[in-house]
């Protein structure tokens, strides 16, 4: 019998179970299967998030993390998404300079830059750290939470310029508190900052006593900043694109309290650098816009920047006309912690003109591996963002679309392998089966073949409109005036860890909390461990509360539809709508809609309609 076998054999075994929810299931065989699989710190379930969510990073918690990472990838595979808007105290602590004088009248709201991390700093999954900041034109917002046995949130809008203008805009933040360096200081907040005309600071917050200081000024020279750049380092490096296309590279671990560049990039002749991205320490993607080399990748030494490989436009096979005009890059993302990935700064996905994000991989010959295009939507990219183990998502310039990519719908690669998808290839949601490891704990087992939630039933990918416009605050409301659908661009997006359920996203004026949680599992009989351990603060129950923050709003989003309709006259998409969480049915909370396919939040559809929402 199984409960006979030696230890290190039904270890052995249960490492290859494909589910978290099988290992639950074992233990609960026998007396002496439950105390092998939870002896130790639960040794197998560490085996277990260690294979199947290998590049994740987590604190040893190992049985909690099991289940958080396999429900946000259930979640992921049921487009269980919840939105939210995150909106400052109106108790916030105000730090620096806050009586202010205008000097310009903008007629268009701020475009925030945003960043976020999370840390354990307690005995259990619960009891974390997490900080989120953003730019809200001239004013650095943020938001301290620790959720532990004493929650507690603290709310900081700090300004340090007296006469406001446009160009006093935040236009580059890095928080620098989880870095090894900094992580021993918990009772203040390090960070970088950059305001559009020039100024790039670090300095700490310190949110007990209210007050700040400068630590460093990066030497800019008098030249506008257009955006910068951290690598993820222990001795990171700063990459800052100013408005002329020039490119200074610093050295941030440093005692000097005036840091010059260590290395320029500069452009040549007429051209200029349109968009940058580290890859690396070592390694600075650059789209230039021309024609010849539209993707220029630098290799950074001691002695300074050097060519390292291009990417020209015509070896795309793109049949975009725009493409042979211009070649700008919108977004770039480096693929450092996905099992494709090799060295550093090898592997990224590049968001171009002609609407398609391609995954380029500098070990291969190929200029590019895969390619992922929405059919449906014409809208430029503007933001990439990996997520999990196996998606990203694209922000795109408007119709507030935010595309999820399932990476696993495409058959993976291997630069050493040479049954490889050619360049040729589109990744235009052609529904595949996958084996890709999804799983949950609730009883509900989507890798089990005979399960009517199978991954092998035939997936789409999906995008969410983020339309809601953002809440005025208090001193502006009007009840007269009707607020306008949001029909802008993405800007950015940031998660708090690797293993978070949690992306925020910035729009126009305002911030959006995307949470991947599925509706059974947060009002389900499990319901108590998210509460405790996901700490979402989501109201759940009958009618809306007063706390704008609490409360989802109802996303709507559409099927992707596959490249077979291109050839028709009219290419449709399946429109969905999120209905309240009161508003469902108790009989589909369990299994979702369609076979537990989708997450029960979303209305089953009537009738096909068209991919744009009309308000």
């Amino acid at each position: 019998m199984l409960s006979d076998l030696p230890s290190e054999i039904i270890y052995h075994i249960a490492t290859y179970l494909p589910t978290a929810n099988a290992l639950a299931h074992l233990s609960q065989t026998c007396h002496r299967l439950h105390e092998i699989i939870t002896a130790e710190d639960s040794r197998i379930f560490r085996a277990f998030v260690q294979s199947r969510f290998p590049t994740i990073e987590t604190p040893p918690y190992w049985k909690d993390a099991a289940q958080v990472l396999t429900s946000r990838s259930r979640a992921l595979d049921r487009k269980a998404v919840i939105g939210r808007f995150v909106v400052p105290s109106e108790t916030a602590t105000k730090i620096g300079c806050h009586d202010i004088s205008r000097s310009d009248n903008p007629t268009l709201g701020y475009r925030p830059v945003i960043d976020s991390y999370e840390v354990w700093n307690g005995k259990g999954w619960a009891d974390r750290k997490e900080v989120l900041a953003w730019g809200a034109a001239n004013q650095l917002v943020m938001r301290i939470k620790q959720t532990d046995g004493h929650p507690q949130e603290k709310w900081i809008i700090f300004n340090d310029v007296e006469d406001v203008s446009s160009y006093d805009d935040i236009s580059s933040l890095h928080l620098l508190s989880s870095k090894p360096e900094y992580s021993h200081e918990t009772d203040v907040e390090h960070l970088i900052f950059g305001r559009i005309r020039g100024d790039i600071l670090h300095i700490t917050i310190s949110p007990n006593d209210a007050t700040h200081s400068y630590k460093k000024n990066l030497l800019t020279y008098g030249l506008q900043l257009d955006n910068t750049d951290l690598s993820d380092d222990p001795e990171p490096v700063l990459a800052a694109h100013f408005d002329n296309g020039a490119i200074a590279l610093y050295h941030i671990s440093t005692d000097k309290e005036e840091v010059e560049p260590f290395t320029w990039l500069r452009t040549e002749g007429a051209l200029r650098n349109k968009y940058s991205k580290l890859l690396s320490q070592s390694l600075v993607a650059v789209s230039t816009g021309d024609i010849k080399e539209s993707l220029c990748i630098s290799k950074v030494t001691p002695s300074g920047i050097s060519p390292y490989r291009t990417i020209s436009i015509d070896s795309l096979n793109s049949d975009f006309k725009a493409l042979t005009r211009k070649a700008n890059i919108g977004a770039i993302e480096p693929l450092n912690t996905h099992p494709l990935a090799g060295p550093p700064g090898e592997v990224f996905l590049a968001a171009w003109d002609d609407y398609t994000v391609r995954l380029h991989d500098l070990r291969s010959p190929r200029p590019y591996e895969v390619a992922y295009k929405d059919i449906t939507d014409l809208n430029p990219i503007y933001s990439l963002h990996t997520f999990g183990h196996n998606h990203f998502l694209a922000g795109a310039g408007g119709d507030a679309v935010v595309k999820i990519f399932d990476m696993r719908m495409c058959n993976t690669y291997s630069y050493l392998d040479t049954q490889v998808p050619t360049s040729s290839q589109i990744h235009t949601n052609k529904p595949k089966a996958t084996t890709t490891t999804t799983t949950t704990t609730n009883g509900k087992d989507p890798n089990n073949k005979n399960a009517s939630n199978s991954l092998l039933h035939l997936q789409k990918d999906f995008s969410v409109f983020l339309s809601n416009p953002a809440p005025l605050p208090p001193t502006q409301q009007n009840p007269r005036r009707r607020r306008l659908p949001y029909r802008g661009p993405i800007y950015t997006m940031s998660t708090p860890s690797p293993a978070s359920p949690t992306i925020y996203a910035g729009i126009v004026d305002g911030i959006v909390r995307l949470d991947f949680a599925s509706t059974d599992d947060l009002t389900g009989p499990r319901k108590g461990w998210y509460e405790d351990n996901l700490r979402l603060g989501l109201n759940t129950g009958p009618g809306p509360s007063s706390d704008v923050t609490r409360d989802a709003i109802d996303l709507a989003g559409y099927e992707r539809p596959d490249v077979d309709g291109v050839g028709t006259t009219t290419i449709t998409s399946k429109l969905r709508n999120q209905r309240a969480f009161w508003e469902i049915p108790s009989s589909h909370v369990e299994g979702g809609e369609d076979g537990g396919c989708w997450d029960s939040r979303w209305e089953p559809l009537e009738e096909a309609g068209a991919w744009r929402r009309r308000d």
